[in-house]
């Protein structure tokens, strides 16, 4: 049964039955919400790596639109507060990072670069704990109900109108999809598509600092005190987690 889980762990997110969340996987990011994100050598952990692998980026949001019923703002819940918070701050420290400090190509492509781990992946490869999480919620039926995905899916497509303008083309071709001509690689195909150019850097810089302030403000849409947000905030964790980790899971979802 490890071994089965353990390759569940290495394939993209999906409804598959062989790619769905798992239980464990579930309980660890329940736990990650519920507050071991704002441990400090956490925080220093997912700057280092960039957040989390593709895999658990992507079921992070989904864990949060799915399971976390209640909050402010306007939708009131099912909304991805926490992860926000994550991505503002991995965006601004890849705009500081891709500055004048890391000048010439090779000091840029290192700044993409993951040191570390997945936070997520330590935690579910080692031994699995209880079957019951906060408050005595049923595990597996809090695993049901985030790999229903409604909530996930909904927003997905009410936001594809804006997010899709920023999907990477290396992960579009790979999917069969078609993008808008022009837009930028995500993170790891940046690190490999041998950019050289000056005006291509400043350009994907600039483009990540506009989405670190579309990011906050969807962040403060989700307090008491925040505006609505805009269509283009709306779908801003969505480019973000797409341009750091690759966007397999958004294009597969908004097909199936």
């Amino acid at each position: 049964m490890a071994d089965a889980e353990d390759g569940r762990y290495d394939r993209p997110l999906s409804q598959d039955a062989d790619a769905r969340l798992s239980p464990e996987e579930v309980r660890v990011l329940w736990d990650f919400v519920h507050g071991d994100i704002m441990n400090g050598a956490t925080r220093t952990r997912l700057r280092e790596n960039w957040g989390m692998c593709a895999r658990h980026s992507w079921a992070y949001a989904v864990v949060e639109i799915e399971l976390w019923e209640a909050g402010a703002g306007m939708r009131g819940g099912h909304q991805p507060f926490d992860l926000t918070i994550l991505y503002a701050d991995l965006l601004r420290t890849m705009v500081e990072k891709l500055g004048t400090g890391h000048a010439g190509r090779r000091g840029r492509t290192r700044a993409l670069e993951r040191h570390g781990g997945c936070v997520i992946c330590a935690d579910v490869r080692g031994e699995t704990q209880g079957g019951v999480t906060h408050a005595g919620l049923d595990l597996r039926q809090l695993t049901l109900e985030a790999n229903w995905m409604r909530f996930t899916r909904e927003w997905l497509a009410e936001t594809r109108p804006e997010w899709s303008a920023s999907v990477c083309p290396d992960c579009a071709a790979a999917a069969g999809a078609t993008v808008s001509p022009g837009t930028l690689p995500c993170r790891m195909h940046l690190l490999t598509s041998g950019v050289s150019s000056d005006a291509w850097w400043e350009l994907t810089r600039t483009v990540l600092a506009e989405l670190a302030v579309e990011v906050r403000a969807l962040t403060d849409s989700m307090t008491q005190s925040g505006l609505p947000a805009t269509a283009a905030e709306n779908a801003s964790w969505v480019k973000a987690v797409g341009w750091f980790t690759g966007w397999d899971f958004p294009l597969a979802l908004s097909r199936s």
